[in-house]
């Protein structure tokens, strides 16, 4: 009798479960409209061009701004759709109660976003203007400033998922990785969203 009134709080697996899955998605559907708005912003400030600032030329001893190349957005949503791989196949072993293949895969999940999140922050210190130099510059360090958001959220995730594989919770409940496989496609979509703007 007392031990059921000591666990009368607990909610049911299904239960937390749910309620996890609706805040994911509503924190989607806000990172959606926001990533859109950016987008907008980005292609608006560019065809608007205001008093040329999209691209200022060099003028006295201020330099010009040249756009980056999207080479490295685009090597970013790739290594993003490596992890939600990985992070599938660490589901699948989930679903087969396989030990080794939830730690492999999500332990190279975790690891593909740290470097990731390394390479886009190597990115952006490398680049040869500030956000204050034409239209262009602010919206480039706006993209790979989300950029960096999301891969830091999605590492957090990764390695959430790991330590839970680790300490063996997956043996019965792996909604956890269900859950994650989604934000991870989102984060695939939306790298490739500010690649693709990058590369106009």
């Amino acid at each position: 009798m007392s031990h059921d009134v000591a666990h009368a709080h607990h909610e049911h697996p299904d239960v937390v479960g749910s309620r996890n899955r609706l805040g994911v998605v509503l924190l989607l559907v806000a990172d959606i409209s926001f990533a859109i708005s950016v987008l907008f912003v980005y292609f608006y400030l560019k065809q608007q061009n205001v008093n040329d600032m999209w691209l200022p030329r060099a003028k006295g001893e201020d330099p010009g701004v040249e756009p980056v190349s999207s080479l490295g957005a685009w090597y970013i949503c790739a290594m993003v759709g490596v992890g939600f791989l990985l992070n599938s196949y660490a589901h699948k072993g989930a679903k087969l109660r396989n030990h080794a293949q939830i730690m492999l895969g999500t332990g190279l999940a975790f690891a593909i976003s740290i470097v990731a999140l390394v390479y886009q922050i190597q990115l952006i210190s490398r680049v040869e203007f500030d956000a204050r130099m034409g239209a262009y510059a602010s919206s480039y360090f706006l993209i790979a400033i989300l950029n960096v958001v999301h891969i830091v959220l999605t590492a957090f995730i990764a390695f959430g998922n790991w330590n839970r594989g680790r300490l063996g919770l997956y043996e019965k409940d792996y909604w956890h990785l269900a859950i994650s496989n989604v934000w991870w496609i989102w984060m695939t979509v939306s790298a490739g969203l500010g690649a693709f703007a990058l590369s106009f």
